[in-house]
């Protein structure tokens, strides 16, 4: 007989960005918790606070000029911490991966 069951309320919640129709991931290393967002940034929690600790914008470069511009279409795809490290790898939707190490 099984045992488990679902939680009538959540035992902490996280805010600090919306994503209104992306699921951008979501990946936990040593109590901090990376999730993408729609903004094309990347949000860094830590268990101990109810808002982001970190965050890192992508931008993009016009391929004309070579400024940076900030591209309103583009989110962040996919999150990923690399093994039992402080490195986190995130990708956006255009395929622009990043390396991001917490210092």
């Amino acid at each position: 007989m099984c045992t488990s069951r679902v939680l009538d309320s959540p035992l902490q919640s996280f805010t600090g960005h919306v994503n209104v129709k992306n699921f951008v991931g979501l990946s936990v290393y040593d109590g901090y918790i990376a999730t993408g967002s729609e903004t094309n940034e990347v949000f860094i929690y830590h268990k101990a606070f109810p808002m982001p600790a970190l965050s890192f914008k992508f931008n993009s470069a016009d391929s004309l000029s070579g400024h940076e511009m900030d591209d309103t279409t583009q989110f962040i795809s996919s999150v990923c911490w690399r093994g039992q490290s402080s490195t986190l790898v995130a990708a956006n939707s255009t395929g622009n991966i990043k390396i991001l190490e917490m210092v």
